[in-house]
C-alpha cells in the first residue's frame, strides 16, 4: 500500500514538474523578446526572423523535456522494481504463514489438549473446539465462566494450600504449569483437569492469560487403581510374611526336639547302639534337622525384615575376632570340601558399630555359598579393609562355578538361584544372598556381586564410615593381632 501511494505521488509530481518547466521556459523566452515590434523590411525578412526565434527557443525546450522524461521513467522503473520485490516478499511470507498455520492445526488436531484464553478477571474469552471433543461440553456455553469457581468443590477444598499458592501466582502475573483441579463434567459428575498458562501483556498492560488444558480423569482413575493394586499386593505380602513367621515358629518347636533327641542317639548317652546303621541314621536325622532349622531361621528373618519387625542390637564389634570366628565355624565344611581359605585383615583395623549377630550371619552366608559352589581344590579369599570414604569393605572371593551376567540381579532376590541345574546339583532355597543384602542394608551398607562363569565370584560388602569406631584405650591390650592365612 505504501509503495502504491508513493508510485502515484511520483507520477503526478513528475507530470507537474514537466508542465512547470515548460511554462517557465516559455515565460523566459517571452521576456527576452523586444518590447516594440520592428517592421520587417520585406516579407522574406519576416520569415527569416521568425525561424531564427523558433530555432533559438527550440533546443532549450527539447533538452529540458528530455531530461525530465528520463528522470520520470527512471523513477517509474525503480518503483516498479520495488513493487515486484514487495509482491514476491509478501507472497513468500504468505506461504510461510499458511505453512505455519497448517503445522499448528495439525499439532492441535492430534493433541489431547485444548487452548484457552481468559481476560483480566480470569473469565474465558476463547476456547478451542478440542475442548468439546474431549469433555463433551459445548464450547459456546463456556465463555464468561472461570475455572476459579470450582474451588468450592470438595476435592479442591482439601487442597486449599495449593489453591492459595495458585492465586498468589495469578496475582503476581506469573506463568504456571500443571495446575490440577476438580471440575464438573457434562453429566454432572466430578472430573479432573490440568492446565498451564502464561500472562498476556500488550505494551506492558496486563490483558489476561492464555494456555492449554488437559482432561486427566482417566489418568487419575488409573493412578487410583494402581494405588489400590499396590495396597492389595502389600497386604498380601504382609499376610505371606506373617504366615511364614508363624509357620517357622510352629515348625521350630518340634524340630528342636528332633534335633535334641537325634543328638542324644548320636552321642549314645544312654548306652552304645548294637547296630552301627542306627547310629548313621541318627546322624542323618541330626544333619537334616540342622539344615531344616537353618532354612526356617532364614525364612523367619526374611519375613521379619519384610514386615519391618527386625531391629538391630547394636554394639561396638571387634571385626577381627568376628571374622576369625566365622572362619572357624566353617572350618569343618571347608576341610571336607578340600578347599583353601585365606583371611586377610590389617593389624590396626578399627572396630565397627552394629549388630554382631547379624553381621556374622552375613559373613557366614557368603562363606557358605562360596564353599557350596567351589569345586575341590579351589580357593576362597576373605579380606577386610578401609576404603577411601572411610567405610569398611568385606570381600569374599572364590574360584567356583560363577554366575552369568543375566542372573546377577536375580540371585539377590528371595528364593532365587542361578541356573536350574545348579539348584539341583547344590541344593538350597536361595535365601542366603537375599538375607545377606537385607541385613547389610539394615546397617546402611551395600552389597555388590561380581562374577564370571567358570572363573569365580567376588562379593563386596560396603559398610558406612559413620559406623566405624576406634578401640577404647582401656581395651588396647585386648585388640586382635594379625590374622594368618588359614589352610584348610
Amino acid at each position: 500500500m505504501r509503495i502504491n501511494s508513493l508510485r502515484y505521488a511520483v507520477l503526478f509530481t513528475g507530470l507537474a514538474a514537466i508542465v512547470l518547466l515548460y511554462d517557465t521556459a516559455v515565460s523566459a523566452q517571452s521576456n527576452t523578446a523586444p518590447t516594440a515590434p520592428v517592421q520587417p523590411s520585406s516579407p522574406t525578412q519576416a520569415v527569416t526572423d521568425s525561424a531564427t526565434a523558433d530555432s533559438s527557443r527550440s533546443p532549450f525546450l527539447s533538452a529540458t523535456l528530455i531530461w525530465c522524461g528520463a528522470l520520470f521513467f527512471l523513477l517509474q522503473g525503480a518503483l516498479i522494481t520495488l513493487l515486484v520485490f514487495g509482491y514476491l516478499r509478501r507472497r513468500r511470507l504468505s506461504k510461510a504463514l499458511k505453512a505455519s498455520e497448517k503445522r499448528f492445526q495439525d499439532f492441535a488436531s492430534i493433541s489431547p489438549d485444548w487452548f484457552w484464553e481468559v481476560d483480566t478477571e480470569h473469565k474465558l474469552t476463547y476456547l478451542s473446539d478440542r475442548y468439546e471433543n474431549v469433555t463433551g461440553q459445548p464450547v459456546a456455553a463456556q465463555p464468561g465462566d472461570s475455572y476459579l469457581r470450582f474451588e468450592a468443590l470438595s476435592w479442591n477444598r482439601d487442597r486449599a494450600d495449593v489453591w492459595e499458592a495458585h492465586r498468589e501466582t495469578l496475582k503476581a502475573r506469573e506463568s504456571f504449569r500443571d495446575f490440577e483441579y476438580a471440575a464438573l463434567g457434562a453429566n454432572g459428575e466430578p472430573c479432573f483437569r490440568r492446565i498451564s498458562g502464561t500472562p498476556i501483556f500488550e505494551e506492558d498492560v496486563f490483558k489476561g492469560y492464555r494456555g492449554t488444558g488437559t482432561d486427566i480423569t482417566e489418568e487419575r482413575d488409573r493412578q487410583a487403581q494402581l494405588l489400590k493394586t499396590i495396597y492389595e499386593a502389600d497386604h498380601a505380602n504382609r499376610a505371606k510374611s506373617a504366615f511364614l513367621a508363624n509357620m517357622s515358629h510352629e515348625l521350630r518347636t518340634p524340630l528342636n526336639a528332633i534335633i535334641g533327641f537325634s543328638e542324644i542317639l548320636t552321642d549314645q548317652l544312654f548306652g552304645k547302639m548294637q547296630n552301627d546303621r542306627y547310629l548313621e541314621y541318627a546322624k542323618d536325622i541330626n544333619d537334616t534337622g540342622q539344615h531344616l532349622l537353618t532354612v526356617l531361621n532364614d525364612l523367619l528373618d526374611i519375613s521379619r525384615i519384610e514386615a519391618g519387625f527386625l531391629t538391630l542390637d547394636e554394639n561396638v564389634i571387634d571385626v577381627q575376632r568376628m571374622m576369625r570366628s566365622c572362619a572357624r565355624m566353617l572350618n569343618e565344611k571347608i576341610s571336607a570340601a578340600q578347599l583353601t581359605l585365606s583371611l586377610d585383615i590389617p593389624e590396626d583395623f578399627p572396630a565397627f558399630l552394629g549388630d554382631e549377630t547379624r553381621l556374622r550371619q552375613v559373613v557366614i552366608n557368603l562363606l557358605t555359598n562360596a564353599v557350596k559352589f567351589t569345586p575341590s581344590g579351589g580357593k576362597i579369599s576373605v579380606s577386610v579393609n578401609t576404603v577411601d570414604d572411610g567405610g569398611l569393605e568385606i570381600t569374599v572371593e572364590d574360584t567356583g562355578v560363577g554366575i552369568s551376567a543375566k542372573d546377577l540381579e536375580r540371585v539377590m532376590e528371595p528364593f532365587q538361584q542361578a541356573e536350574q541345574d545348579l539348584s539341583r546339583r547344590y541344593g538350597g532355597v536361595g535365601l542366603g544372598l537375599s538375607l545377606a543384602r537385607n541385613l547389610t542394608e539394615l546397617h546402611d551398607g551395600t552389597i555388590k556381586l561380581e562374577s564370571e562363569p567358570g572363573v569365580g565370584t567376588l562379593v563386596r560388602v560396603h559398610l558406612p564410615a559413620d559406623r566405624v569406631r576406634a578401640y577404647p584405650v582401656q581395651d588396647l591390650e585386648k585388640a586382635p593381632g594379625p590374622i594368618e592365612t588359614l589352610a584348610c
